[in-house]
């Protein structure tokens, strides 16, 4: 299981769908009845997110018009399927997740998911308004398949994983930001390639870029050639666009780069290699020289690389 929290197990409907309707929205099961009924089942909370994390058999559950209806709350469901496969039907579409895919659909409509014996998935809730936005694609998005292994929805779903992770050292407001910046990211897969009308919208869109590009740079620190010309020509877009992007967080292309490096080479001083040579951190960080490192480096934090190692290793 990916979630650290307890999980628990499940081999009579009953008590099975009582968990379901409980954590997240009422709805009908319908076990495979060819085969046996065994499902297990944890449970999580990123900030504004709902997360259950599952293990089932072969079954079907529905969300018919009459438990629609009822509907308190505008939530949508994300499936993010890790094995096996599921369909999702909603609005008369249907399509088939197979791992390293996810699908979005609406609670307030009715909508089916038949899921393959011995699936594991995520499935994710939140509130519609968390996705005001993209609303405009949503409709369109419903009970379609898109990859979770590329692009936004790769960076999303590492957040995720990771977010899930260090829960417990993270506060409330940083689980907070951090999933809606999940949730951000997913949207934008949604919205990918298509007209953005709004400037909440367009604000939504140039974070994701954003995010991408310093994933991106995270993913690459050791390219000697990294630097805003890469970058602009890497996503196909201007210098000058690039560097309104990076007003988003304060920082030049070029000075996000930099600290990004550093703080690389931080945790590589303290727990890398032993005895790396400062020269070879430094070509590995795509720095031309050592003199060119040390010198940032002690611009930056005030004392050269082999000092502070030296300080982090006796515990200063």
């Amino acid at each position: 299981m990916l979630l650290r929290t307890p999980s628990a197990s499940f081999k009579s409907l009953a008590a099975w769908q009582e968990v379901v309707c409980a954590y997240f929205v009422p709805l009908e099961v319908q076990p495979d009845s060819r085969r046996g009924f065994s499902n297990r089942a944890a449970t999580d909370r990123m900030g504004s997110v709902d997360v259950m994390e599952l293990c089932t058999s072969a079954q079907r559950v529905r969300r018919t018009q009459a438990l629609a209806n009822r509907s308190e709350q505008a939530l949508y469901k994300v499936t993010l399927q890790i094995s096996g496969s599921s369909q999702i039907e909603q609005d008369n579409r249907s399509s088939i997740l197979h791992a390293g895919q996810w699908g979005i659909y609406d609670t307030t409509r009715p909508y089916e998911v038949a899921v393959q014996d011995q699936s594991h998935f995520l499935v994710l809730q939140f509130e519609e308004e968390r996705l005001l936005p993209w609303l405009p694609w949503l409709s369109d998005a419903v009970a379609r398949s898109f990859s979770a292994t590329t692009g936004p929805a790769r960076i999303a779903m590492d957040m995720l994983r990771l977010g899930l992770q260090e829960r417990g050292h993270l506060s409330p407001p940083a689980l907070s930001e951090l999933s809606q910046t999940v949730i951000r990211m997913m949207a934008l897969s949604l919205a990918d390639g298509r007209p953005v009308t709004t400037e909440s919208a367009l604000d939504e869109v140039r974070r994701g870029q954003l995010l991408q590009i310093q994933q991106y740079v995270q993913d690459h620190l050791g390219d000697t050639g990294l630097n805003a010309q890469s970058l602009a020509l890497q996503f196909r877009i201007s210098r000058r666009y690039l560097y309104k992007l990076f007003e988003l967080c304060g920082q030049a292309p070029a000075d996000y780069i930099m600290a990004a490096r550093l703080e690389r080479a931080c945790q590589l001083l303290v727990d890398g290699k032993p005895g790396r040579q400062i020269s070879e951190l430094a070509w590995q960080m795509g720095f031309s020289d050592a003199a060119v490192f040390s010198h940032a480096f002690r611009r930056r934090y005030g004392v050269s690389p082999s000092e502070w190692r030296r300080s982090r290793l006796l515990g200063d």
